[in-house]
């Protein structure tokens, strides 16, 4: 075509011209009804033909094709500076929702124990095909469906597509709500008022939901469920209010004809919090990522009556980015399909992560690789192809350093408010030193003056308006919470530095309550999540070991401070109420443990602290877990591995899920504690008490159990492969189904013990004392068993 053509022209490859050229016809219409918009004068006498008793209907419908046209360039606009769009990468998402399978009564028991739930199958759908089933039938008491997946799996892109080609079908008007910019808060009609009138742009239709504005059928679809937050409340209770008001309203809206239909997206967990209110089968559909392993997909024994799964998408999507590329990449290169990256490029985001550090040519993807080298490969890329090479005259001489302290204190911004926005005033407060100030004036000036592009092609853009200031939002939230890791991990740096050059000579540097100060302005305001441990984890294990192990003393140190003295936050300034206050240290204080857990899984060395007494780390772990709303633990609760905890006293604790895998429990009190799925592998538990204690479902793989008290324990499901039981006291301890493969029991009291099912192959039984109530029939394995006792031989029959 000629536009093409004239692409061509002016030096673009004959791809770039190709894909420009697919993005002409959504252009044109936008810029027709822009045209329109910001010249009314010019076509008067058009309106005036165009005008009549109809006109307010007209210019409703008018609306709604304006926002369809906008809708269009959204998913044509470029990604991450490339010359194509999401509509051309796009890859058709499948998805996957369960249906509970009826246990037998037998086995109707408590819901704490591992396969006593009711079981689930996972039945594997097309996810446009299942939505687009949903709305055709039109059912009036079936109106909402929630779409969930982790970050970068696609939800997000699905929701746009969806809305795109909705639009441009005509099939029924479809309003596309990011979450982020909504307050959840009261009515439905009201915050949805709220939304549209901050539309500074005129793009946004009216309100649907109004009784003026009413359309035949509507579909309202709410992306981010994770990331609705007030201040106040608990995020997980703000997610459960919207959710059950958007059903109140559908109720009300619905109630003689299905007019009114909600498509919600989140986050697993923000999902998961609200899964009580979805009972209908079919309601929460789960992305599937691009491929999945024999392994993976046997695992969960998935229903794909139409074989989907048998598709690899990434050799597709590979296939169509070398296309788009001018690459000519015919399937996914072979030294990406290995280890992790397996994993990594069966997501969505990650794999075009993977594509754009693929082209640098500069990371050597034949190891096994982590993650947060990828994120560090793109932010240099941004940073040649925004400035290298090129100068904008506001820039002045910022070097790629700044470049990324700047984007580090931006994510450090945003995390402190609601994840994902900041304002310039925000950035302001967190850049108050001389070089990153610099740099912040360098950045507003272009912000102003329309160069924010330059900046924030890749990570974020502005938003909106708050109050009289600008918002900026990162365009994806894994960019921040990645960028927010490397902070920490600055944070890491410079107090070991300063307290250093502290402890050597008193009148420089930082002692421990200076540091504890800086650690509690930086991690204080917001608590961490799963994700961003993830991405801290990774950052550490970057990181020299050597410089490792210093920190992980050096946060040992601080830890023991602070439970001598507590969080510093007097020293705050300005000091924060008694009741943030109080939030503040305990997130501060999380965020210690979180940076010395993932030290420890560097190292792999116990963390020794020195606790105050012996009850410290049993009083502190309450105050870091709080109240339960939800089965979810406090992210304190997955960094638990390689403490030293000899001798503490932790009994009646509710330790449940938690990870303590490597760490040394020796002679520690745990009776009466809950440990239900908790993971202790590798822990030592010798000489430990677990009287009574329940540990359902427990990891105890290879732990060591010598001498330990675990009389009327409820180890029922535990894995105790290869542990050592030796002279360990199970009287009466629940072992059904206990897989004790390879464990040493040698000396062991196993006394009116319940062992049905339990497989003891491999496992060393010499000199084990039981008496008659102990049932020995149903044990598995027992003919494979080493050094069984002669009594025991001729009571079971062996040979």
């Amino acid at each position: 075509m000629p536009f093409r053509r004239w692409l061509r022209s002016y030096g673009l490859s004959v791809e770039q011209a190709g894909s420009l050229a697919k993005r002409l016809p959504q252009y044109f219409v936008f810029a027709l009804n822009e045209q329109w918009r910001n010249h009314p004068t010019e076509y008067a006498l058009l309106q005036t033909v165009l005008s009549g008793p109809f006109e307010s209907a007209n210019a409703r419908e008018l609306a709604w094709m304006r926002y369809a046209a906008w809708l269009q360039r959204r998913v044509d606009e470029p990604m991450f500076a490339e010359a194509f769009g999401l509509r051309q990468v796009y890859v058709p998402l499948r998805a996957y929702y369960e249906c509970k399978v009826k246990a037998p009564d037998s086995e109707a028991l408590d819901d704490a124990t591992p396969g006593r739930r009711g079981k689930s199958q996972r039945y594997v759908v097309d996810l446009e095909t299942a939505i687009k089933g949903w709305l055709n039938q039109a059912d009036k008491d079936d109106a909402i469906r929630v779409i969930c997946g982790g970050p970068g799996c696609g939800k997000s892109s699905f929701g746009r597509m969806l809305a795109a080609h909705l639009a441009e079908v005509q099939t029924l008007p479809v309003l596309f709500v990011p979450l982020h910019q909504f307050d959840p808060s009261g009515d439905l009609v009201n915050a949805l008022n709220d939304f549209l009138q901050t539309d500074l742009d005129g793009i946004l239709p009216p309100n649907p939901l109004e009784k003026d504005n009413a359309e035949r059928r509507v579909l309202l679809i709410f992306d981010g469920l994770d990331e609705l937050a007030m201040q106040g409340k608990v995020a997980a209770q703000v997610a459960q209010d919207f959710v059950g008001e958007v059903q109140k309203k559908l109720l009300a809206f619905n109630r003689s004809d299905a007019r009114v239909f909600a498509l919600l997206s989140g986050r697993d967990l923000a999902v998961q919090l609200t899964k009580t209110e979805f009972r209908k089968e079919g309601q929460i559909l789960h992305v599937l990522p691009y491929f999945q392993t024999d392994t993976e997909r046997n695992q969960h024994a998935y229903v794909d009556e139409q074989g989907l799964l048998e598709q690899d998408q990434r050799q597709a999507w590979w296939q169509t980015y070398g296309g788009l590329k001018g690459k000519g990449y015919s399937a996914l290169p072979d030294e990406l399909n290995h280890g992790k990256l397996i994993e990594i490029t069966a997501q969505p985001l990650l794999n075009y992560l993977v594509a754009l550090s693929y082209d640098h040519d500069e990371i050597d993807f034949s190891a096994e690789s982590n993650l947060n080298v990828i994120y560090n490969d793109l932010l240099e890329q941004v940073y040649q192809r925004d400035w290298g090479g090129y100068q904008h005259p506001t820039l002045g001489n910022i070097e790629q350093k700044d470049f990324i302290r700047i984007l580090e204190e931006i994510a450090v911004a945003c995390w402190h408010g609601n994840g994902r926005t900041t304002t310039i005033k925000r950035i302001a407060e967190r850049c108050a030193s001389g070089t990153l100030k610099r740099v912040l004036e360098i950045f507003e000036g272009g912000a102003t003056e329309g160069v924010t592009r330059l900046l924030t092609a890749f990570y974020f853009r502005q938003s909106g308006i708050q109050g009289s200031e600008a918002t900026f939002e990162f365009t994806h939230k894994s960019f921040g919470e990645y960028l927010t890791a490397r902070r920490m991990v600055l944070e890491l740096k410079l107090i070991q530095q300063q307290l250093t050059q502290h402890r050597d000579n008193p009148d420089i540097g930082w002692d421990e309550k200076e540091c504890l100060k800086r650690w509690a302005i930086l991690c204080g305001p917001m608590a961490m999540d799963d994700y961003l441990l993830s991405f801290l984890r990774d950052e550490i294990r970057l990181q020299p070991e050597g410089q490792v192990r210093q920190w992980q003393q050096t946060l040992c140190d601080l830890i023991s401070y602070l439970l001598r003295h507590s969080m510093p936050m007097e020293e705050l300034s300005p000091r924060p109420k008694f009741i943030e206050e109080t939030k503040q240290a305990r997130n501060a204080s999380e965020a210690l443990l979180a940076a010395l857990s993932s030290c420890a899984w560097v190292t792999q060395t116990l963390s020794t602290i020195d606790w105050p007494s012996l009850e410290a780390f049993g009083t502190w772990l309450k105050t870091l877990q709080g109240q339960r709303v939800s089965v979810e633990n406090p992210v304190a609760f997955s960094c638990l591995n390689h403490l030293n905890l000899g001798n503490c006293i932790l009994s009646f604790q509710d330790l449940c899920r938690t990870n303590l895998s490597g760490a040394r429990l020796v002679g520690a009190r745990l009776v009466g504690a809950r440990l239900s799925g908790a993971n202790l592998s590798g822990a030592r538990l010798v000489g430990a008490r677990l009287v009574g204690a329940r540990l359902i479902g427990a990891r105890l793989i290879g732990a060591r159990l010598v001498g330990t008290n675990l009389s009327g324990a409820n180890l029922f499901g535990a894995r105790l492969s290869e542990a050592r039981l030796a002279e360990a006291n199970l009287a009466e301890a629940n072992l059904a189904e206990a897989r004790l493969v390879g464990a040493n029991l040698s000396g062991a009291r196993l006394d009116r013990a319940n062992l049905a099912r339990a497989n003891l192959s491999g496992a060393r039984l010499n000199k084990i004392s039981w008496d008659e109530q102990t049932d020995w029939q149903q044990v598995e394995g027992i003919n494979t068993a080493k050094n069984v006792p002669e009594a025991l031989k001729q009571q079971l029959g062996l040979e």
